[in-house]
């Protein structure tokens, strides 16, 4: 669920791409099971993300934004790949 803002009574189901690089890997131990969660540097989505005209997605890992929220679920990754580009 996706909200605009803490009064907004329309969220949607929508899906959200961030791009960043995995720092530190946790795992939370609760005794009865543990959950793996993920520590990540975050590239700012305005800025540091776009779409060349061959449709490849470009990141900026200079570009570093939401530093206030930098765990996820191990779940919730996707594996990819980064190759530099070069001049």
């Amino acid at each position: 669920m996706h909200f605009a803002s803490s009064k907004d009574n329309n969220p949607i189901m929508a899906t959200i791409s961030y791009y960043g690089v995995i720092e530190e890997i946790w795992k939370v131990d609760y005794v009865n099971f543990r959950v793996p969660i993920f520590k990540c540097k975050w590239v700012y989505s305005n800025t540091g993300v776009h779409v060349d005209d061959f449709g490849f997605t470009l990141v900026d890992l200079g570009k570093i934004g939401y530093k206030k929220d930098p765990f996820i679920m191990a779940y919730q990754a996707k594996q990819v790949f980064l190759c530099q580009r070069s001049f």
